[in-house]
C-alpha cells in the first residue's frame, strides 16, 4: 500500500487544525502590547508569550534612583552594553531578565 496518500491527508488535517485555531485567538484579560524603548520590548512582572531565550540578568543599585523610568533607561543601557543581542527585558524591582527571541 502507498503512503503518500496517507501523508497528504494528514498534512491537509493538520493545515485545517492550525488555521481553526489561528483563526479563533481570542483577546483576555491578560493580552497587551507591550512598548518598546531604545528599541528594546520591556515586560514589567510579566513574560511574552513567544518563545524565548534567558540570556542573563543585570542589576541597578536603588541607591540611584526610585523614579521608574530612571531605572528602566539604566536597565535597558546596562542590558544593551552586556547583551548587545538581545531583544527585550523583563524588569522586576531592579533587576531585569535579559531575553532573546528564537
Amino acid at each position: 500500500m502507498r503512503k503518500e496518500p496517507i501523508y497528504f491527508l494528514a498534512g491537509i488535517c493538520f493545515f485545517f487544525l492550525v488555521s481553526f485555531v489561528a483563526e479563533n485567538y481570542v483577546v483576555g484579560k491578560q493580552t497587551a502590547n507591550v512598548e518598546r524603548f531604545q528599541n528594546v520590548y520591556v515586560y514589567t512582572d510579566s513574560k511574552p508569550v513567544m518563545d524565548h531565550e534567558y540570556l542573563g540578568s543585570v542589576r541597578v543599585k536603588i541607591s540611584v534612583t526610585d523614579k521608574y523610568e530612571e531605572i528602566r533607561n539604566i536597565l535597558i543601557k546596562n542590558a544593551k552594553k552586556e547583551y548587545p543581542e538581545l531583544d527585550g527585558i523583563i524588569i522586576r524591582n531592579t533587576s531585569a531578565d535579559v531575553i532573546k527571541f528564537k
